[in-house]
């Protein structure tokens, strides 16, 4: 975490989230005295239907009108002024948020550092969208509370005062317990919230490790697995969420309870008081009706705590990021600028060290490359060329340790190719538009002209409109030269390239070639390659020293195996270890965020469907809402009935009922919360593993982007969680509670009830009417925005080194800043709308309550039934102001269940209706007649016979890009189902097993064979069910396949061993390292049939050849598909199969015979163009 540490809490107190924010004092001011106007309103509206009831009722002399005016006056300023001080507290927030997610954003594109400290790619995302979007909502709401319990309770103590003083007396006693009670829960969940935000980052941290491995997963049947561990961070998630929320609901609970208690001492003392002549009904009745508002402030506060905790704690956090060192950089000096053929780069003593590795990635090196000269970096893998050209991209991982000096390395005019690209554009063409660096409106179609020919260079005119997440690696390389080629036609002077021909063809390495030729003496280039033909078109070439660890490899892997008296194990047995499976961590090289990639076995609290925990929450809900209006409309009745002095006993019924309906709310309240908090919790639970489930299902063929599958599993997700049990259970609410309290109405006065029923109607049109006309969807709009920004951002993270290596992350995030800042504005539109309809419920009920007073008093009702009637309505102010939100959220809410359900109701390959089990062993397959292709496209195989077996030699399938060889791994693995033609494993035709049952039987080595962020132990315990590879016999193995693969010398060299931390996808190794290492796990996963996707890539040749004789070795009596471009992996006695460009066997393909050589002797490989190219240029230039 380059020692940056968490944030543990709020840094400054409840504003700490708006620290730096313009005119806090003021938003501060506007929300109190708003909250004064809104007090003002309410003691007009309580004195008006006090003194309108006490003459109707023939307490108090005049006419009922004048007060009745005064009431609903009051009820419109109340309203009025509620809505503007939401408005503006809204505004303030939006703009404190808008200003730390941009602030946010800049830092983490540009500094890795800062992404480390935020715990890694897309935790940094998750705090910079999804927490951060909480901190507007959060503090719009907390603002107004705040100021309103600041000025209201003691303006209403002094109205209490003047009105009735022991009632004031009472309120103002009891009132302090309620902040004491506040804060003393609040310290108590204030860990509980840090810990609830952690378990959203390690969700976010694992998603975004296993999406990107899911190929490496499927390939070792581990896939589905992984569900059990998202479903145990996701229940623990739940778990800890509802320890926290049950204690700080426990502050509401406690509010109500004293709320509640001091009210009914008001509502008794004051009846006590009418009975016996000593109090005036006017007077009881207004206090009655302001006694509970002088708690309402506080009630808000304490609902908005736990929002404005979790808010200000991503504030917090957003500030350590900010704050995060950007550890050591390499040193660099100016050189000259002027050379018109390129950079003038000097190395002088540059090292790299990795944490956890005894010897260093890149030994200390000295190099000079001249303007416009191309030099090629050989050596042994390992050795440290790409260390030493990320350190000249400035992308080295921010753990490093460098020393040594650079100069010459031109500040945003580097082009890079590294050997692992990460794109950010949607599409190819967008891709490379990025990478342009165009200015809007001054230099676009230049941009473009350079686009349309940097890919045209590369042969890749026709992958324009492809997304980039459906590129092959292959693809993926030809697209990382255009992009750099688009960066030299921008000014670029130093090009650096790693590998840019590992998964090419013969035709498409051609292409590279040619490129290479044509930028001699244009630009600087440094090239590291294993391809010798490649390398002679270097002007020269500089061989780095074979790696320190290299010194040991062979005496490590001459090694006697473990004595008979030892625990361990033979290297590959069958039988399994009875032991407990290695831990692992997700997050980047830190213990803080541990997660586990490992399945962590069982299958953790069943989450389910959360249908009777919805149902709970909807009837303590409607419960708790009808116990408020109850004790409102008790209260006023028991009020009015002592005014008319008779016997106290006839009282007690009221007087139990008000403390019943008193405390029962509060509870009910308690229940309903978390009822609902539970049931959002599982639902949210249950999809995030239910939507694993489907991309698990989909494999090869899943859209695996981690932005969009971040975007899906915590943004949709989170958004239903959130809104669920906003849009539902609270229009339930509303209309059974409404409904109900009509119809008690009604039983008393038919009249009055139908005049209350008129103009809350009126309110509740006018709310549809302003969602209509002010929302007009921009709430919607908002959710999908918020869910965007989270996948777009992640995508950036992900490949913000690429664009940092060019200069441009900075200016990308512009981009997502712009994004921010439209659902900034759709925000607005929202909060203007959802005020306007919070004023008009509050306008609705005070006036039915006018409404009412005035009809059931000139119906001649009695006076405590005219108290029911002119206090029931304003109860109805909270259920039906939940109409409102769930009004806006409810577009939001449909939208993320359809993005949702586009993938789980994806195609994926049908299985058979009655299966077979799976064969085994299985010592042969077979395709005959074979006809393939993908989904909504046409054949890509036709007509494919081809065998591989056991005892047979390796299957070696060769083919140009596009022929075919992804398709013929997929038919494979079953990740595709022929549509024609046969594929059979042990002579059982495939079509009648599903597609778990064909893939238990099977290994495969993807060509990106993606290296977990953990440990070297925890990446090779996927290859094997749990605990198969635990304890001795378990690390024997391990260390038997490390050796095998040829990384004893590593293994050896590590300090930590296997617990060595391999850092974010596997940056603490080079490439070959990582290659290696994953054919360490393939070796492990002891199936039948092992498909290897390109073992060779990135291996120097004499390293290669070992891996490819030690995976021979390892894997002989095994059925092995390879495809390759390596000409040096067939050997005698395979069968070679060479696709055409149609997917079908080679028109004029060479026979071949026993020894894996073509009947006329000569290699069907041999890589003659290139040298014929260089031969070429030798003659042209003598």
């Amino acid at each position: 975490m380059s020692g940056v540490p968490r944030a543990t809490g709020p840094a400054r107190g409840p504003l700490a989230a708006l620290d730096g924010v313009p005119g806090l004092r003021g938003t501060l001011v506007r929300s109190a005295l708003a909250a004064l106007a809104q007090a003002a309103g309410l003691v007009l509206l309580a004195a008006g239907l006090a003194h309108a009831v006490g003459r109707a009722a023939g307490y108090a002399e005049g006419a009922v009108l004048p007060p009745l005016a005064a009431a609903a006056a009051g009820a419109a300023l109340r309203a009025g002024a509620g809505a503007v001080g939401d408005l503006l507290a809204a505004r303030d927030a939006r703009r404190a948020e808008e200003q730390l997610r941009e602030r946010l954003l800049a830092r983490l594109a540009v500094s890795p550092a800062a992404v480390e400290a935020a715990g890694g790619a897309g935790p940094a995302a998750v705090l910079a969208t999804t927490r951060l979007a909480d901190l507007a909502p959060g503090l719009a709401t907390y603002l107004p509370a705040l100021a309103s319990t600041l000025v209201v309770p003691p303006a209403l103590l002094v109205v209490l005062a003047a009105t009735d003083l022991l009632s004031a007396v009472l309120v103002a006693v009891t009132l302090p317990l309620v902040p004491l009670f506040m804060v003393l829960v609040g310290l108590t969940t204030r860990d509980g919230t840090t810990a609830s935000a952690r378990a959203l980052d390690r969700i976010a941290a694992h998603v975004a490790e296993l999406v990107r491995g899911l190929p490496v997963l499927v390939g070792l049947g581990r896939a589905a697995e992984q569900a059990h561990a998202l479903a145990e961070l996701g229940d623990a998630a739940r778990r800890r969420t509802l320890a926290t929320l049950r204690l700080a609901f426990l502050s509401s609970l406690v509010l109500e309870l004293i709320a509640t208690l001091s009210v009914a001492l008001v509502a008794v003392t004051a009846g006590l008081r009418l009975v016996h002549g000593d109090l005036p009904l006017t007077v009881a009745l207004t206090a009655l009706l302001l006694a509970p508002e002088a708690f309402a402030p506080l009630r808000a506060l304490g609902a908005a705590h736990h929002a404005n905790e979790a808010a200000t704690l991503a504030a917090a956090e957003a500030r350590a990021v900010l704050a995060a060192d950007d550890g050591p950089a390499v040193l660099t000096a100016a050189g000259p600028d002027d050379d018109p053929r390129g950079a003038d780069v000097a190395v002088r003593g540059l090292a790299v060290h990795h944490p956890g590795r005894g010897v260093p990635a890149l030994p200390p090196v000295d190099l000079e490359v001249r303007p416009g000269e191309l030099v090629a970096l050989a050596g042994r893998s390992g050795s440290g060329k790409s260390t030493l050209l990320a350190a000249l991209a400035g992308v080295l991982p921010p753990s490093a340790t460098v020393g040594g000096t650079v100069s010459g390395v031109p500040a945003g005019a580097v082009a890079w190719v590294p050997q692992h690209p990460r794109t950010t554009g949607p599409t190819v063409a967008d891709e490379l538009r990025r990478h342009a660096g165009a200015e809007p409106g001054v230099d676009e179609l230049v941009a473009e002209a350079y686009v349309v020919e940097a890919l045209a260079r590369v042969g890749a005119s026709g992958l324009a409109g492809r997304a980039c997440e459906t590129l092959s690696p292959g693809e993926l390389q030809r697209v990382a030269l255009a992009r750099a080629l688009v960066r030299v036609r921008r000014g670029a002077r130093l090009l650096l390239l790693d590998e840019p021909t590992a998964h090419l063809d013969a035709a498409a390495t051609d292409r590279v070639a040619a490129v290479l030729a044509s930028l001699r003496g244009a630009v600087t280039a440094l090239l590291v390659t294993h391809d010798p033909a490649l390398a002679t078109l270097a002007d020269r070439t500089v061989e780095l020293p074979a790696p320190p660890a290299a010194a040991t490899a062979a005496a490590a892997e001459a090694a006697p195996p473990p004595s008979p008296a030892s625990p361990a194990a033979p290297p590959f047995p069958a039988s399994p270890a009875a032991s407990a499976p290695p831990r692992s961590a997700i997050s980047a090289a830190s213990a803080a965020h541990p997660a586990e990639i490992a399945d962590l076995g069982g299958e953790g609290r069943a989450a389910g469907w959360p249908r009777r925990a919805l149902l709970r929450a909807v009837l303590a809900g409607t419960a708790s809402s009808g116990a408020g209006v109850a004790l409102t409309a008790v209260s006023g009745y028991l009020i009015v009935r002592a005014a008319e002095m008779p016997p106290i006993l006839t009282l007690m019924v009221a007087i139990v009922g008000v403390r019943f309906f008193g405390i029962g709310r509060a509870l009910l309240r308690w229940l309903e919360r978390m009822s609902a908090h539970d049931a959002a919790l599982r639902q949210a639970a249950s999809l995030r593993v239910r939507v694993w489930r489907a991309l698990a299902a989909q494999g090869i063929a899943a859209d695996r982007t981690p932005g969009t599958a971040l975007a899906r599993v915590v943004g949709d997700v989170g958004l239903v969680q959130d809104l669920s049990v906003r849009v539902l259970p609270p229009a339930l609410v509303a209309g059974t509670v409404t409904a109900g309290t009509l119809a008690a109405m009604a039983l008393l006065s038919p009249a009055a009830a139908a005049a209350a029923a008129a103009v809350l109607g009126l309110a509740v049109a006018g709310v549809l009417a302003a969602h209509r006309r002010v929302d007009a969807g921009a709430a919607r709009t908002e959710g999908e925005l918020r869910v965007a920004a989270l996948r777009d951002a992640t995508t950036l993270l992900a490949g913000a080194a690429d664009l940092r290596a060019h200069g441009l992350a900075a200016r990308t995030a512009t981009v997502l800043a712009a994004v921010g800042r439209s659902r900034g504005r759709a925000s607005a539109t929202a909060s203007r709308a959802a005020a306007l309809g919070t004023a008009l419920i509050g306008l609705g009920t005070g006036v039915a309550a006018v409404a009412a007073t005035a009809v059931g008093a000139s119906a001649g009702v009695e006076g405590p039934t005219l108290a029911v009637l002119a206090l029931a309505p304003l109860a109805l102010a909270d259920p039906l102001g939940g109409l409102v939100g769930a009004l806006q959220r409810r577009g939001a809410l449909t939208d993320a269940h359809r993005r949702l359900d586009a993938v789980l109701t994806a195609p994926v390959p049908a299985d058979p209706t009655d299966p077979r089990p799976a064969p085994a062993p299985v010592r042969e397959v077979t395709v005959a007649s074979l006809r393939a292709g993908w989904p909504g496209g046409p054949d890509v195989l036709r007509g494919l016979d081809a065998a591989a077996a056991a005892d047979g030699g390796w299957l070696v399938v060769r083919g140009p890009s596009g022929s075919g060889k992804s398709t013929l791994l997929a038919v494979l693995m079953a990740a595709l189902r022929p549509r024609t033609g046969r594929y059979a494993m042990a002579d059982v035709d495939t079509a009648h097993l599903t597609g778990d049952a064909v893939r238990s039987r099977l290994a495969w080595l993807p060509q990106e064979a993606h290296v977990f962020s953990s440990t070297i132990r925890a990446n090779l315990a996927l290859a094997a069910p749990r605990g198969e590879l635990a304890g001795p016999a378990g690390e024997a193995r391990m260390r038997a396949a490390l050796i095998a693969a040829g990384l004893g010398g590593l293994l050896a060299s590590l300090p930590d061993g296997l617990d060595t931390p391999v850092g974010a996808g596997g940056t603490a190794l080079s490439g070959g390292e990582r290659r290696r290492l994953a054919a360490a796990r393939a070796m492990l996963a002891d199936r039948d049939v092992v498909l290897l996707d390109e073992p060779t890539a990135h291996l120097d040749p004499p390293t290669a050849a070992a891996l490819v004789r030690d995976l021979r070795e390892a894997l002989a009596g095994r059925v092995v598909v390879c495809v390759t471009h390596d000409d040096a992996v067939a050997a005698p006695g395979d069968r070679l199969v060479r696709l055409g460009g149609a997917g079908r066997p080679a028109p004029g393909a060479p026979a071949v015979g026993d020894r894996g050589t073509p009947a006329d002797g000569t290699s069907p490989f041999a890589p003659v163009r290139i040298a014929e190219m260089v031969r070429r240029r030798g003659q042209n230039q003598g």
